[in-house]
């Protein structure tokens, strides 16, 4: 009985310690040793401010169409000269048809403008069918103009495009080779290219947007990457916060090095450089790509309210941590560079000369 409390007990504590991510141990364990050094205190990172990047619900992301006369071409289209154009018509009066999913709809108007246009193509020397071709031209110009609505729907009815734009609980992982999310990006540079070429440019089959979506499913960078830069921002601005402090301030008060300054020498070169430099590397790696394929994205004609507030929220994120990144570095050049520890001041010791001596 006594053995079975142990592994469970033991089993807790392993799962307790793998909640939290590697990365994001680090990122205390650098707080923390700054703090202790400059006798500051720390201000956890608060879960819930991951919050607010969740995506607005999608009843207010998703537009208002007007119902279309899909309907009347049923009346219309009489001809059997319009085949294909009849079976589109009745694609979309069918039971499935009338519940299409948004994604499948962009295709789907697609080829049916597509099929309206050779259809007029077909009667234009059949002078019978002037009024015809008059109503299927109303028609083509009605689901046309709706096109970028039905793009956006596309994309904000899509589980896909939201399972790619959620935040994560868990941060980029640690790896030593670089990260990438190459084909989400390009699935998303496709998708707002897609966006921009409406209306004049129809949008492709449904196979090819199928694979588009399918891209952003299957990756999970983009929400890592939202959770690591937030919680990077929170360990550089409280870094700071104790690195602008009175402590800080006089931490070499003749100007040269201390015993305490070279403690902080330490937590520079070893924790700093050596943990959270490469977490970094790989959030900016990252990041600068996709903030340029969302800033693009959300400069497709017809988004919706709701998606320029989200995407603004995006946006600010990756400038704070930009920001924070600047901010950092000119705090810890100033206290370093106020003791002489600045690389080629003479208190300065690389990592390598720390661990000799």
């Amino acid at each position: 009985m006594r053995a079975r409390l142990l592994l469970c007990l033991l089993a807790w504590l392993l799962s307790a310690c793998e909640r939290t991510p590697e990365a994001n141990r680090q990122l205390d364990n650098y707080l923390e040793r700054v703090g202790r050094v400059l006798d500051q205190p720390v201000q956890p990172f608060e879960v819930e401010r991951l919050s607010q990047y969740r995506l607005p619900d999608r009843r207010l992301r998703l537009l208002e169409i007007p119902e279309q006369r899909i309907g009347l071409l049923e009346l219309l289209v009489e001809s059997r000269r319009c085949q294909t154009l009849q079976q589109r018509v009745s694609e979309r009066n069918s039971s499935l048809g009338k519940v299409m999913p948004w994604q499948h709809r962009l295709a789907f108007d697609g080829a049916l403008i597509q099929a309206i246009d050779d259809c007029l193509q077909v009667l234009a020397e059949d002078e019978d069918r002037a009024q015809l071709r008059s109503d299927l031209s109303a028609i083509a110009e009605e689901k046309r103009a709706a096109l970028p609505a039905v793009f956006w729907n596309a994309l904000n009815a899509s589980p896909e495009f939201e399972y790619y734009l959620r935040f994560d609980d868990q941060p980029l992982p640690l790896s030593q080779q670089p990260l990438e999310d190459r084909r989400a990006l390009t699935a998303l540079q496709q998708l707002t290219e897609v966006g921009n070429g409406l209306p004049a440019q129809l949008p492709p089959d449904r196979a090819r947007l199928e694979a588009y979506f399918q891209a952003l499913q299957q990756s999970q960078r983009s929400s890592q990457l939202i959770h690591s830069l937030t919680r990077l921002t929170h360990a550089l601005q409280q870094a700071v916060i104790m690195l602008e402090s009175r402590q800080a301030q006089q931490l070499c008060p003749l100007g040269q090095p201390t015993a305490k300054s070279r403690i902080l020498l330490t937590v520079f070169t070893t924790f700093y450089a050596g943990d959270i430099q490469p977490q970094m590397a790989q959030v900016q790696r990252l990041g600068q790509p996709w903030n340029a394929t969302l800033t693009r994205l959300a400069e497709v004609p017809g988004i919706p309210p709701a998606n320029v507030e989200y995407f603004s929220e995006l946006q600010a994120l990756w400038q704070t941590y930009q920001d924070s990144v600047q901010q950092h570095s000119l705090a810890w050049q100033q206290v370093l560079g106020a003791c002489q520890m600045q690389p080629g001041q003479p208190g300065w010791q690389s990592p390598r000369e720390q661990h000799s001596n």
